[in-house]
């Protein structure tokens, strides 16, 4: 069963997409917050609640993967999974340098979203890697 406390950061610029995505994981029983941007988030109290990054890696001003560089660099570390609707050479890798749990593209299917948020939320002596979808 999925606790009440767990909390979704989703970073994502499409506000119809930042809805679905929403729903479904509310209807999941997740805690989510949504944020149009990587500044948005980053001026948030994201830091009071645990929880995983759901990061669009294109978005207007910070991307996705400069926004994981800095929680990186200010010590901050939590799932991150990367979504993009424009994958291209060398994206996955750079992902995975940063520490991605998941690196889907859109339009991504509802389960193996959910699955991929479930495995980035087990304890870290469980997690088994990257997931490509």
């Amino acid at each position: 069963m999925i606790q009440e406390q767990e909390t979704i950061y989703l970073v994502e610029d499409d506000s119809s997409l930042r809805t679905a995505v929403r729903r479904l994981l509310r209807s999941a029983q997740y805690r989510v917050l949504t944020f149009a941007s990587a500044e948005e988030f980053y001026r948030s109290d994201f830091k009071t609640s645990p929880g995983c990054l759901l990061l669009d890696i294109r978005l207007p001003g910070i991307s996705g993967f400069e926004l994981q560089a800095r929680l990186l660099n200010a010590g901050i570390r939590m799932p991150v999974i990367f979504i993009t609707g424009q994958d291209r050479a060398g994206m996955e890798e750079y992902a995975r340098q940063l520490g991605a749990s998941a690196y889907l593209r859109k339009p991504v299917d509802e389960e193996t979203l959910l699955a991929a948020i479930r495995q980035a939320m087990k304890p870290v002596s469980q997690d088994s890697g990257l997931d490509s979808s």
